[in-house]
């Protein structure tokens, strides 16, 4: 039995391209173990009462994969932190608001992460984190109406990929010290996070890190546990399937 992990497909309804390519994955992987989604599952989202609806093939599609068999698990990222009980609900899936998962693979126990609270050196980030994840901002922002939410979730879209052409790579990283601190303080030997749109595994004396990648029109990296080991793989969006 198969359990997938996946983060940052940043889906959009403007991109159909992105679209395709999720509902292809979620179809052959329909039946597996369990599907771990790290975050940023949707490029903005604004509230249970728009998204639903405004993402109703996604909501249909991941409605589906959990019917299948396939326990859906969902984290908040910096960008779909708004999810709520609505949307687990209606895709029969379980959402953890918490910024870390603990699991147990091969009696082993596993730490996951969306990854954005590991960049500590990116400080105008952690501030603006923290000021998005307060519980007054959070009501007054659904407070607004529909169009107010998609004109100003549009706005934060624009101002952070200015900011993010302006910063230096290292900010936009991981710092190493935090995530030793963090899989030592949940006693885990491996991590699993996306964020940083890095894909790859980093091995420090017998801890390893996992990155999944965000995801393109031509294809995703993931991770996959099988046959009681992880791995790095490819979903081709031509061929739509993974390689």
């Amino acid at each position: 039995m198969q359990t997938y992990f996946i983060a940052d497909l940043h889906l959009d309804p403007a991109q159909a391209q992105s679209y395709e390519l999720a509902l292809s994955f979620f179809a052959q992987i329909k039946g597996a173990h369990a599907l771990y989604i790290l975050g940023d599952f949707f490029e903005y989202w604004i509230g249970d009462d728009a998204g639903v609806e405004l993402y109703a093939d996604i909501v249909t599609a991941l409605t589906q994969l959990s019917d299948s068999g396939c326990a859906v698990t969902l984290m908040h990222g910096n960008r779909d932190f708004l999810l709520g009980t609505r949307f687990a609900h209606t895709t029969h899936s379980t959402l953890v608001c918490d910024d870390e998962l603990v699991i147990t693979l091969d009696d082993q126990p596993v730490l996951l992460m969306h990854g954005d609270t590991l960049c500590i050196d990116d400080k105008p980030y952690q501030a603006f984190r923290q000021q998005v994840r307060d519980s007054a901002w959070q009501n007054a922002f659904l407070a607004k109406s529909i169009d107010e939410r998609i004109a100003y979730a549009t706005h934060l879209r624009e101002q952070s990929q200015a900011l993010t052409t302006d910063k230096a790579q290292t900010l936009m990283d991981v710092n190493e010290r935090q995530v030793q601190s963090r899989l030592a303080t949940t006693g885990c030997q491996t991590l699993i996070h996306g964020h940083t749109h890095r894909p790859a595994v980093h091995h420090r004396s017998e801890r390893t890190r996992w990155v999944v990648g965000d995801w393109h029109p031509s294809g995703a990296k993931y991770v996959v546990h099988d046959a009681q080991a992880l791995h790095l793989r490819q979903f081709d969006g031509r061929l739509g399937r993974a390689i």
